[in-house]
């Protein structure tokens, strides 16, 4: 797990110098594997722990960090955002929720936000996911994979407009249905792959990866948000079966946190509310 010195210190009140820091997270067990320089920023690569899941997201190292350093908190309770509007109804603003696999995703907050005007992102993000390795796609693509690494919550962002029906169903695939993953690659499902799907056809392979047809592009105008708890064991068995792996996978395989799967959903409407004027 990467993070910077400077996102640290946007939740800690901390003076130790970034060497000094690694040095001192090492003695305490969080082993630092590399402190290196890129561009403006002190990078550190954090070695995790397979019995330590919670360190796959800055907001699980910064916890840490306060503890090892007696560093006191900033401000860390994300802003409650005016942009949502909730309810117990499975189907609002044009589009639909199902859930036919209860074991394999226990939890489902789908978002619908229109008008959305996708391009690059602006340069304090970019720079950011750069920095740690993650290259930068666009702004809405950028934002989700900027809140999984803060909260380790992995979100993912469909065109809505390309979902058959405006449907979400969360199913476990049919035998050799395809799909063409965002990697390119064409995969022939089996009954051990949990799916997102449409009306007709799977959509994404759940917490593994999204499907072609329905990623996210300059010419969308609408995004589906999907922030999700997703079975640690049917997501290995899937990632397996597929032959692939991901930076959601590797996560929900060791467990997320329940507990943040809406705080970093409503974390990422507010930021594609600001940076994307949806």
């Amino acid at each position: 797990m990467r993070i910077t010195y400077s996102w640290i210190k946007e939740f800690l009140d901390i003076t130790m110098s970034p060497d000094k820091l690694a040095a001192s997270l090492t003695m305490a067990g969080l082993s630092v594997a590399s402190l290196e320089r890129v561009g403006d920023e002190w990078v550190y690569d954090i070695e995790v722990t397979s019995n330590r899941p919670d360190w796959l997201s800055v907001r699980g190292i910064v916890h840490e960090v306060a503890a090892v350093t007696g560093a006191r908190f900033k401000n860390t309770v994300p802003r409650p955002t005016s942009h949502v509007r909730t309810g117990k109804s499975r189907s609002a603003d044009g589009f639909s929720l199902r859930i036919d696999d209860t074991k394999g995703c226990g939890l489902y907050w789908g978002g619908l936000l229109r008008n959305v005007k996708v391009g690059p992102s602006p340069a304090w993000l970019k720079n950011r996911l750069e920095a740690l390795g993650v290259r930068s796609v666009n702004n809405v693509v950028d934002i989700t994979n900027h809140e999984m690494l803060e909260f380790g919550q992995p979100l993912h962002a469909f065109d809505f407009d390309k979902l058959d029906g405006g449907a979400i169903v969360v199913r476990r695939a049919r035998a050799n249905e395809p799909i063409v993953l965002i990697d390119g690659t064409e995969k022939k499902l089996t009954g051990d792959i949990l799916v997102i799907a449409d009306q007709k056809k799977p959509v994404a392979a759940a917490g593994i990866m999204g499907g072609r047809d329905t990623e996210v592009s300059d010419k969308t105008a609408n995004i589906l948000l999907e922030s999700a708890y997703f079975d640690p064991v049917t997501v290995r068995r899937g990632a397996r079966c597929l032959g692939t792996a991901s930076e959601a996978s590797y996560r929900f395989e060791r467990g997320v946190d329940v507990a943040t799967v809406r705080t970093a959903f409503e974390k990422a409407i507010t930021r594609i509310v600001e940076v994307a004027g949806a």
